[in-house]
């Protein structure tokens, strides 16, 4: 609940349609970790990916170390325009 309140946070503060901000909490089958699916106005994506990914990474790392911090995994997704998922790069779910 508190990383979903953090990534909300996060990322309603670089969009400019906050209000159209949707994260969904996904356990995996196995509940080794939790999915976490980014939602934004087409024409926010941009800014949440940033130049080079770095923003989507940079949020991808705080929300790592704040998953182990309280040792759990947790993994964060974009959903894209066309309604596809931005996946974390290599697949890896560890944090």
């Amino acid at each position: 609940k508190q990383m979903k309140q953090l990534i909300e946070y996060i990322v309603s503060n670089i969009v400019n349609h906050p209000e159209s901000v949707v994260i969904t909490e996904t356990p995996s089958e196995d509940g080794s970790f939790t999915k976490y699916l980014i939602q934004v106005d087409p024409e926010d994506i941009g800014r949440v990916i940033g130049k080079q990914g770095k923003v989507i990474k940079s949020i991808r790392q705080i929300i790592r170390i704040a998953a182990i911090q309280k040792g759990t995994r947790a993994m964060v997704d974009l959903l894209e325009q066309d309604g596809t998922v931005k996946a974390e790069d290599n697949g890896q779910e560890e944090a």
